[in-house]
């Protein structure tokens, strides 16, 4: 579609129209843009923990409400906080009206806690999950994961922050007060509509989904205040496609602390941050000096690009700030420096480790030339065992493997960057990335763990395999 003069012209009387907003609208906008904190909910006495999936209303340029999906009134859901040696029991209730399966990413339990097919909840119906928390600290994500609608219910809004702690990470010097100096940060891109609506087109969004806002808990464009001092981000990519390059607008360093898989075993410096499609990051900032600090995901659109975008739909974010970060009070007379030391890795391994090709394609749709196929098991493991996986892809994509974690030996056969350290289980892939996986859980015939493009309209369409992990002895 043309850009026309006649559109530039309605689009500029547009442009004038919204500039005459009264300053009184303009400051209740600006109120509105508060960074949403979704409430925490954590297990006390064993009592189980209530995730309700519903309809909700809720504005995500602060101001017009719309009605999306959401989990307990919001939309992302609560952030759910847990400690390694609990028994969790969580109590799904579904009062949407299609048929969902939730998961938990990174969350280290059997396959017949995992959820997925075996676990689908028809409208109206419960499902109820005792999960054991048997794992070092780590920032996971739960959503939906519906076989063949993962794409659409994830961008719907079923989402939300799951915490886990250790008594290693309650001990560290690390800012660990929810919401007021450690802040769960979910970011999504979304096509919002001139009523404030989401809009989700599969059919158009057959290579992966891309809008042009870009919400962080919700909101476009939001801004906290904090205390002078080191903060802490706890980063969850929940975009259906999209991989972000985080920086700080002033230059400063941001502090990578943790990986999917819980913490590094000491800071890396770096200037920017890369966050694939279901990666978890915690970044550390130090805001003890200086003014305002706009943590943003690259460049925003320009001017006639977003004149385009009132008349057509645009892949391009309109504004790329992830979070403006306003420090208040005074400045401190002594500066605390970043732990050096973070957790103990005494990882060894102790048995053979098992070579695996796993080749993503596109045509047709799948991995090692077969389509998901939820009656068939593609890969057989055994629990505590060690592999060495050569992931290829047709194209850059996200790719994430269930109940296991892996360190990324090389892409391309080059040393992985330091934003690559750690132990994880999500990670972008621009053509072939060698993994040294281990396998820390069991899975079943009827309860398979799923290896995946984590970019979701690749998964719906059948890039997706599942494995069995036969228990240690």
């Amino acid at each position: 579609m043309s850009f026309s003069r006649r559109q530039f012209i309605q689009a500029s009387g547009l442009a004038v129209c919204l500039g005459s907003i009264s300053s009184s609208v303009r400051a209740e906008s600006v109120n509105d843009k508060q960074l949403p904190i979704p409430p925490l909910l954590e297990s006390r006495h064993g009592q189980p923990l209530f995730l309700t999936l519903q309809n909700v209303h809720w504005a995500f340029n602060g101001a017009q409400k719309a009605q999306v999906w959401g989990i307990n009134g919001s939309t992302p859901g609560p952030t759910i906080r847990v400690r390694s040696g609990d028994d969790i029991k969580l109590i799904y209730s579904n009062r949407l009206s299609e048929a969902v399966s939730m998961t938990v990413s990174g969350l280290l339990v059997p396959g017949t806690q995992v959820g997925g097919a075996a676990r689908l909840m028809s409208p109206g119906a419960y499902w109820s999950p005792v999960l054991p928390i048997r794992q070092k600290a780590a920032t996971c994500w739960y959503h939906a994961n519906t076989p063949f609608k993962m794409a659409s219910h994830v961008y719907n809004g079923l989402v939300g922050m799951w915490i886990v702690e250790d008594e290693e990470s309650r001990s560290l010097p690390l800012p660990k007060e929810y919401g007021v100096n450690d802040f769960p940060l979910i970011i999504q891109d979304k096509r919002i509509d001139n009523f404030g609506t989401p809009q989700y087109d599969k059919e158009a969004a057959s290579d992966g989904f891309y809008g042009d806002t870009l919400l962080v808990n919700g909101r476009e464009d939001p801004y906290i205040e904090v205390s002078r001092g080191w903060i802490r981000l706890r980063l969850v990519n929940a975009s259906n496609a999209r991989r972000y390059e985080l920086t700080a607008n002033d230059g400063r360093s941001l502090y990578l602390i943790a990986s999917d898989q819980g913490l590094l075993t000491s800071p890396v410096e770096l200037k920017s941050v890369p966050m694939a499609p279901g990666e978890r990051r915690e970044i550390l900032v130090d805001m003890s000096e200086g003014g305002d600090v706009i943590i943003t995901a690259g460049q925003s659109a320009g001017f006639m690009d977003r004149l385009r975008g009132i008349f057509e739909p645009s892949d391009l974010l309109r504004n790329a700030n992830i979070l403006t970060i306003k420090p208040t009070g005074l400045m401190s007379l002594v500066t605390d420096k970043a732990p050096q030391q973070l957790a103990l890795d005494d990882t060894q391994i102790t048995t053979s480790i098992q070579p695996r090709t796993i080749q993503l394609h596109n045509s047709p749709p799948g991995i090692n030339n077969a389509r998901w196929e939820l009656s068939r098991i593609d890969l057989v493991g055994k629990q505590n065992g060690w592999e060495r996986w050569l992931v290829t892809v047709p194209t850059p994509q996200s790719f994430h493997i269930e109940g296991a974690r892996f360190k990324v030996i090389n892409h391309n056969g080059q040393k992985p960057s330091p934003a690559d350290f750690g132990w994880k289980d999500t990670v972008w892939i621009e053509s072939q990335s060698e993994l040294l996986v281990e396998l820390k859980q069991p899975s079943y015939t009827h309860f398979p763990f799923l290896y995946y493009s984590q970019l979701l309209e690749n998964a719906d369409k059948g890039m997706v395999g599942q494995m069995e992990i036969t228990p240690a002895e």
